[in-house]
């Protein structure tokens, strides 16, 4: 089973990587001249990646597929239909030559695009409203946690976007900013002072595509990719204050390898148009709730 889902990871994620990393390099680096501010973002993971030794692949590589031995890491692509669900919109439902269908398509060409955006940014929001989901990885109500749960999600989907090419850059884009205005409210809910409102916001978007990118890195290696994303996430999301051995980092990392196993299995036209829930993941004995998007 562990080698079954390498082999769904590995197919193209390394060039996927590549292609993310080269698409958020802009946004990270954007309007900044200093080069110490521009290498904090990427200095995490780079200094992992340098550490890297030959007994330490080894020991990566018995730790990737002891955690892959757990089912719920493996998502096969037939199930990936269990999470498609249908967003119905009452103006596709009318006629073609409908006065208002095509008054719409000419003043809001873009009407498509927005609406998959919206459902992406919804389905963050379900994630990060899940208090059963929070409390089994172990993450609190602080502003870091949250923020960093919010771009792992983010990030998720950017993988799949990614893969999408050109045609779902817009999305991509759109969908980042959509974090972003999520940043500026908790920014404001905090009474982050006006003088360094923007610095503030800058130093969170380092900190969050940084994250992003060191993701992308562990994509690089998928021999090692479920160790790794472990070490991305102790580093990122705890900060470096859990044991390694931790039961919510544990169950974060198989989390993480199940909702991009969906990513990369769902259907074009279901994921661009954001018809779709995460893939559901126990965190506890009982009966599970059924996945909808929240409305």
């Amino acid at each position: 089973m562990a080698c079954r889902a390498y082999g769904c990871f590995s197919r193209g994620l390394a060039a996927t990587a590549v292609r993310s990393a080269a698409r958020l390099k802009p946004w990270l680096l954007a309007g900044q001249e200093s080069s110490n501010v521009r290498s904090r973002a990427f200095s995490t993971d780079g200094q992992f990646e340098k550490q890297i030794m030959p007994e330490d692949v080894l020991h990566l590589r018995a730790m990737s597929m002891t955690i892959m031995q757990d089912p719920i890491c493996e998502l096969r692509p037939e199930e990936a239909s269990r999470y498609i669900v249908d967003c119905p919109d009452p103006l596709s439902e009318m006629p073609v030559w409908h006065p208002r269908r095509l008054a719409t398509q000419i003043t809001d060409p873009f009407r498509d695009r927005k609406l998959s955006v919206n459902r992406y940014h919804k389905l963050i929001l379900e994630r990060l409203d899940n208090e059963p989901l929070l409390a089994a990885f172990g993450i609190d109500n602080s502003f870091n946690m949250q923020a960093y749960f919010m771009i792992l999600h983010a990030w998720l989907l950017h993988q799949r976007l990614v893969l999408e090419g050109s045609k779902a850059k817009k999305q991509d884009e759109d969908l980042f900013e959509t974090c972003w205005t999520l940043t500026r409210n908790w920014l404001l809910l905090k009474k982050t002072p006006e003088y360094r409102f923007d610095a503030e916001l800058q130093n969170v978007q380092e900190y969050m595509l940084g994250a992003c990118v060191a993701m992308d890195r562990a994509l690089e290696r998928p021999d090692i990719l479920p160790a790794r994303v472990q070490q991305c996430l102790w580093n990122n999301m705890y900060s470096g204050s859990v044991k390694k051995d931790h039961k919510g980092l544990l169950r974060l990392t198989k989390y993480m390898l199940r909702q991009l196993g969906l990513m990369l299995a769902l259907d074009a036209d279901c994921f661009l148009s954001g018809k779709f829930v995460w893939a559901d993941f126990p965190v506890h004995d009982g009966p599970r709730k059924p996945l909808a998007l929240p409305a």
